[in-house]
């Protein structure tokens, strides 16, 4: 019996080894083993993302990044007691997404660290075309000093408006990440996600069916941005202005009375600074408009899409024109001056003088109750003759003046008028025809001293911009 059993355990010794190598894991003691010590090292893999732009309106739910609005290029610093610990820069030369800026994921080849408190610095998409500091970061090796070799990370700004170097062919959004991160010996995955540095406006435009809109521009945001959100910027200007790319012959609103204009981006920038909008409209007569309006957003986050509508309203200019001739030897007559329905074209006897007066604005025909500030400035050609001004021309309400004594002249006087609407302030600005005719062609309204004015209204389209 005791021969059977010396016969059994050599068996065993013999088949030993050939159980550990089917499959080979199953005998892997270290995993089975805790050596106790917090220290071990901790086998990682780190995961670079670009997140998903923010919503900023009501908008329900989250919108994916469209084509080239990912990554392009990647630097990942590891920084600990100002050093660095780990230092990922890939060669994305030959992935076919990276190539576009469509790169949304990236995962790193297993790494080590030892268990700790780790600041993790992210990038994609930052080159010196950007910032002249990003040779220093991409030439930092495992161990270099931050300080010794001069790099303030944390205060590093793109100057020189970045937003408006982007053509997602060659340069794409900058985004950037700071996180701070704590690995222990059982930490396996490290994820980040990355900031776009930048706002997209999503912009419409509403109101008259084939209204056509040939200038729009949006400005006030910074002129800078720092690599951080929570980095107060130092001299910022927010003067910025990004000019809308328009065909010669202009966009036309379509039947539906709306037009959508390409979206576009802008630098993020912080709370405090309202954003300009401006656009010049050719509507039905044929006639240029200007119009200005301030946005009630004064934020734009970064990595966010801001939907704005500019809405053409119906607006009725109460303008009151008084004309009156004094011929010699009888005394001052006042006349009928007529208005053209949706024009900007005043008819006035020769040898008349004038007086306009913009009275105040009815928005789409109704209350005016909360218009205040309104003035009126009037301008004219240089080297115009046959007309002129009598008295101040700059922040009335009326203006005075006198015309030739000969038929069959026009003058293009330009008319800006300003006024605010429950707290915004609005601009635009009218080309206003006044053409002179025969005084025979104009009837008599009074020959007393008694002025009698004749009142008539102008009514067209006016631009009210606001956040949708």
């Amino acid at each position: 019996m005791n021969k059977i059993k010396q016969h059994i355990y050599k068996a065993m010794l013999w088949l030993l080894p050939w159980m550990c190598a089917v499959p080979l894991a199953s005998c892997s003691f270290d995993d089975d083993i805790d050596t106790g010590d917090d220290n071990a090292p901790a086998m990682l893999q780190l995961s670079i993302t670009a997140r998903e732009e923010g919503d900023l309106n009501t908008r329900e739910g989250t919108e994916v990044g469209q084509n080239s609005e990912y990554m392009h290029n990647l630097l990942v610093l590891f920084i600990q007691d100002d050093k660095v610990v780990k230092k990922f820069l890939p060669d994305l030369s030959n992935d076919e997404a990276a190539k576009v800026g469509n790169l949304k994921t990236w995962t790193s080849e297993s790494f080590t660290l030892t268990p700790g408190t780790y600041t993790v610095y992210a990038f994609a998409n930052i080159d010196s075309y950007f910032s002249t500091a990003w040779s220093s970061l991409t030439g930092l090796g495992d161990g270099e000093s931050l300080t010794e070799k001069g790099i303030d990370i944390d205060n590093i700004v793109l100057e020189d408006n970045p937003a408006s170097k982007l053509d997602l062919l060659t340069y794409f959004i900058p985004m950037s990440a700071k996180e701070e991160v704590t690995v222990t010996r059982s930490t396996r995955n490290i994820s980040i996600g990355l900031d776009r540095l930048v706002s997209k406006i999503r912009m419409s435009i509403t109101g008259k069916p084939d209204t056509k809109v040939t200038a729009l521009s949006f400005s006030g945001y910074a002129d800078k941005i720092g690599l951080f959100s929570d980095k107060i910027l130092d001299g910022e200007a927010y003067t910025t202005t990004k000019t809308i790319n328009i065909p010669e012959d202009g966009w036309s609103l379509d039947s539906e009375r709306k037009l959508t204009i390409p979206d576009f981006y802008v630098n993020s920038s912080p709370v405090g600074h309202p954003f300009t909008v401006k656009i010049k409209t050719v509507e039905t007569t044929g006639i240029i408009h200007d119009a200005t309006a301030v946005t009630q957003r004064n934020e734009l986050p970064r990595n966010s899409i801001f939907p704005l509508t500019l809405q053409l309203n119906d607006y009725g200019l109460d303008l009151e024109a008084q004309c009156w001739v004094s011929p010699i030897g009888s005394l001052p007559v006042e006349v009928t001056v007529g208005f053209t329905q949706d024009t900007y074209e005043i008819t006035v006897p020769e040898g008349c003088q004038f007086a306009f007066t913009v009275k105040g604005i009815n928005i789409n025909g109704g209350n005016t109750s909360n218009i205040t500030n309104l003035t009126g400035t009037w301008n004219m050609p240089d080297g115009v003759s046959g007309i002129a001004f009598d008295g101040a021309t700059t922040g009335v309400t009326t203006v005075k003046g006198h015309v030739t004594a000969s038929a069959g002249k026009t003058f293009d006087l330009s008319l800006l008028v300003t006024w605010q609407d429950n707290g915004a302030t609005y601009n635009r600005t009218y080309t206003v025809k006044v053409v002179t005719d025969d005084i025979t062609n104009f009837p008599f309204k009074s020959k007393t001293r008694t002025p009698e004015f004749g009142l008539d209204y102008l009514r067209h389209e006016m631009l009210n911009m606001f956040k949708k």
